[in-house]
């Protein structure tokens, strides 16, 4: 039975840093199962999957960001730490039987702020795309998402849809 080890993954996690007072948050919102994030340390990119389970569809961490009105968040969410200054990668990657898509975001957090990615998929269209935004208080003192427009994505269609792959 030793053998069939050898057909198990062996996943590396994301680890949150060290808990800090000023550090930047980053919430992501559905289809955690599969998501994964990395930061650049020193020159090397260290992360991995948000979660250690695919088998529990709600896996929520809700470590105590701001809420914004109107969002959901009663579906599964991820709040975590991120180093300020340090590249960032977010891999939101869509499995649905044989489609699946991928949009790989790549950003920069800042001190003190907090961001929110949420992944929208279009199964009617296969298609799916990240809404990337910054979480901000309005004129009235009410948080609010802001669009980030200093993200980056790996594919071509940028921050629009991205068609899903077909395959078995």
């Amino acid at each position: 039975m030793a053998a069939g080890c050898a057909f198990t993954p062996d996943h590396t996690f994301f680890v949150p840093p060290p808990q800090s007072a000023h550090a930047p948050w980053l919430r992501i919102v559905d289809n955690t199962e599969q998501t994964s994030l990395y930061q650049m340390v020193n020159g090397e990119s260290k992360g991995g999957l948000i979660r250690s389970s695919e088998w529990v569809l709600q896996n929520t961490v809700d470590r105590g960001m701001p809420k914004v009105a109107g969002e959901k968040y009663n579906i599964d969410y991820y709040e975590t730490q991120l180093i300020a200054g340090a590249e960032t990668e977010v891999v939101n990657v869509y499995v649905e039987g044989k489609h699946t898509c991928l949009v790989d975001t790549y950003f920069t957090p800042e001190e003190g702020k907090f961001y929110q990615f949420q992944l929208e998929t279009d199964t009617l269209r296969f298609r799916c795309r990240v809404h990337a935004s910054e979480i901000v208080k309005d004129s009235n003192g009410l948080w609010q998402l802001k669009p980030l427009n200093t993200v980056r994505y790996t594919a071509k269609e940028g921050s629009g849809w991205h068609l899903m792959h077909s395959g078995i």
